[in-house]
């Protein structure tokens, strides 16, 4: 009988049904030969919006794993901050990625990239990210939505046609290659765009998580 790999998701939020979402974006990457278990990261922010909350998160998800966990072969950490990332990944005993991580490294292969994202407020921290995972230089630009993340998030069509806007926004600079949808709550937004004939190649950042984690634990170069 072939072992089945088994990863962890975890949704640094609190939001049940995002954490489905990602699940089932991972899943579809994987295939059947990987399990894929859900983790919610009960008391904190439904979404993460600011470095309040991503700090909050970190926190909870840093307490989460004192005690250890299952046997696991991976973990994705699915928030577009990376929160306890470094933190799980010091700690852990198996390959752990984060989301804003994968989706940049990925992006930068393209060459510049931009991000877009509802979140304005984390912007510094997006940044501060991108410089530490080695690629600053290629991040172009950062684009931010007008509308209130949590007002967004509840308008799916609006959502993507939003995104799609400001991808048109991020080409038309001259200097971008490729764009990050940057966050888990957008799993399905991105999903859709990159099927949408784009301008660009468009990076969603959990199946991208996906790819990375499967590289690293089949011990192909990552």
């Amino acid at each position: 009988m072939t072992h089945k790999h088994k990863i962890l998701l975890i949704n640094p939020n609190a939001t049940k049904y995002v954490t489905e979402r990602m699940a089932v974006a991972v899943r579809e990457e994987l295939g059947a030969d990987w399990y894929v278990e859900e983790m919610t990261n009960e008391g904190a922010p439904d979404i993460i919006t600011d470095d309040a909350g991503l700090k909050l998160a970190t926190d909870l998800m840093v307490q989460a794993f004192e005690n250890g966990r299952d046997p696991l072969d991976g973990v994705i950490v699915a928030a577009f901050g990376d929160p306890a990332l470094q933190e799980l990944r010091a700690n852990l005993p198996v390959p752990v990625v984060g989301i804003a991580e994968c989706g940049m490294l990925e992006a930068a292969e393209h060459g510049n990239f931009a991000i877009v994202a509802p979140t304005p407020n984390l912007f510094d921290a997006i940044t501060g990210l991108a410089s530490s995972y080695g690629v600053g230089d290629k991040l172009s630009a950062l684009l931010t939505t007008k509308t209130d993340a949590y007002v967004l998030m509840s308008q799916p069509d609006a959502l993507v046609e939003t995104l799609r806007g400001m991808i048109d926004e991020a080409v038309a600079r001259g200097d971008v290659d490729a764009v990050v949808i940057g966050g888990g709550p957008l799993a399905d937004a991105a999903k859709a765009l990159a099927a949408s004939n784009p301008p660009c190649p468009i990076v969603g950042p959990v199946p991208a998580a996906a790819r990375r984690i499967r590289k690293l634990i089949l011990g192909e170069d990552a």
